[in-house]
Parts: structure tokens; C-alpha cells; sequence
């Protein structure tokens, strides 16, 4: 194992292992010193005060990425371009997310923040709109950024961004469930495909594109999913019932359709 896969495995094991926030950080901040050439450490460190609502540290953070970027082994965009928009140099953060070729699902909705956080609301509104087309199950994770957008966004900002957010939530949320699985599907595998990537890049070398099911099909293996949904909840299933539960919720976009 080399310098850098261990300096990963520590992360991991921060983010997995820690009883609390206050412990992955304490832990992060040790990796962050013994490997000072990785910088998800910091990165990740500035989330963590972010999730534990300390702004002024998670800002600092941001601000040490910036002031060492050039001493880093390998450069994050996508987490580059995070720090510029914490710090307030929103058109540095819109250059450098703009132009970032990391995959990161997350960086089309931070580059809707910082245009408008430089005031541009109808950038922000076309960044936000691409961001949602390519990710429809951010339709219904808006709590998910709850802590970012209470950090970064006035209440100005933050009623125009939800009333974007919510129109998708309320189309996408009122919408037939096999319509919502064949848009999900197509836009996983199909979408996926057809664009420069190709199925040997999914990280599983094993991994292997379901055939996609028709309305008929859909309805039985939803109503089965349903079935053990329930039983799940009391925890009476068996390991093979179990094992059937997740295919079935992973085949069926469950989490997000139902």
C-alpha cells in the first residue's frame, strides 16, 4: 500500500470510526499533519466544523486550502472551488468550478451558490436547472444541504434557491412511479452511457446494467419491495428475505420513488 492509498484508508477510517464530530476531526487534523501533501484532509476537516455548525473554523479550513493549494499533491477542483466560495472570492470559486473536471455530483449546485452570491441570479438559476436535469434524485435531498445553505446564504438567497428546488420536488414527487423509475433509469445507466464515459467506468469491475423492466414488471417487483419494506420495519425477515430487500430497493430506485 502506498502513501496515498494509506493516507485514504486513515480517512476512511476517521469518517467510520469516530463516536462523534469533534472525534473525526481530532483525527483528521493528525492525518492532515502526517500526509500535508493530501488536501481532502483539510476538506474534509471544513465540512466536519461545517456539520457541527462552527462556520468560523470551517472557514479557516477553506482559507488553509487556498494558501497551501500549491504545495498539494493533487488539486481538488471541485473542493478548490468550495474554499473560494466559503472565503467570499465568488468569481475565483465560479472560474474553478466551472472549469473542473472532477466528478462530483455536488459541484452544479456550488456553482449556483457562488453566481449567486456574485449576484447573478439567471446563472444561478441555469447552473442550478443543468445540476437538477443530471441529478433528479436531488430533488428530494434538499435537507441534505440544509448546513451549507444556512452558512453561505442570506434569507434573500436561500427563498430563491427553495423555490426553485421545490418546483422540481413537486413535479417530480407527484409523478407516476414507473414515469419517475424510466426517467431514474435512463438517467443512471442509459444517459451514463451514451456520453463520453462508458459501462467500463464504473468503478465495480463486475458491475453489470440491469435490463430495464417493463410497467407490468415494475408493479410486481414493487409490490413485493413494499411487502418486505414492511416486514423490515418490525425486523422479521430472514438473511435471503434481506438480501432480496436491497436488490429490490437498489433495481427500483426505491429510496427515491417511494
Amino acid at each position: 500500500m502506498d502513501k496515498s492509498e494509506e493516507c485514504k484508508k486513515e480517512r476512511n477510517d476517521a469518517w467510520r470510526n469516530s463516536k462523534n464530530v469533534q472525534q473525526r476531526i481530532d483525527k483528521l487534523e493528525e492525518i492532515a499533519l502526517k500526509y500535508p501533501e493530501d488536501m481532502i484532509s483539510l476538506s474534509d476537516i471544513a465540512v466536519s466544523y461545517l456539520e457541527m455548525g462552527d462556520t468560523n473554523n470551517g472557514v479557516k479550513t477553506y482559507q488553509k486550502i487556498i494558501d497551501r493549494k500549491d504545495t498539494f499533491e493533487l488539486i481538488w477542483d471541485n473542493q478548490l472551488g468550495k474554499a473560494y466560495l466559503f472565503t467570499r472570492n465568488y468569481i475565483k470559486a465560479i472560474e474553478t468550478l466551472k472549469t473542473s473536471n472532477t466528478i462530483d455530483y455536488d459541484q452544479g449546485l456550488f456553482l449556483a451558490f457562488s453566481y449567486l452570491k456574485n449576484g447573478e441570479k439567471k446563472e444561478a438559476k441555469e447552473s442550478f436547472d443543468k445540476w437538477i436535469s443530471k441529478n433528479l434524485e436531488k430533488s428530494f435531498d434538499k435537507y441534505r444541504y440544509k448546513t451549507y445553505m444556512e452558512n453561505l446564504l442570506s434569507d434573500e438567497e436561500k427563498k430563491f434557491i427553495e423555490g426553485i428546488w421545490n418546483k422540481y420536488y413537486e413535479k417530480y414527487s407527484k409523478m407516476e412511479p414507473y414515469q419517475l423509475y424510466c426517467k431514474l433509469y435512463k438517467q443512471h445507466y442509459l444517459t451514463y452511457l451514451t456520453s463520453e464515459s462508458d459501462e467500463d467506468d464504473f468503478e465495480d469491475e463486475d458491475f453489470e446494467i440491469p435490463p430495464k423492466l417493463n410497467k407490468s414488471k415494475f408493479e410486481e417487483l414493487k409490490n413485493e419491495y413494499l411487502y418486505l419494506d414492511r416486514k423490515a420495519m418490525f425486523g422479521e425477515m430472514s438473511d435471503s428475505e434481506y438480501d432480496k430487500y436491497f436488490e429490490l430497493r437498489d433495481l427500483l430506485f426505491a429510496d427515491i420513488i417511494f
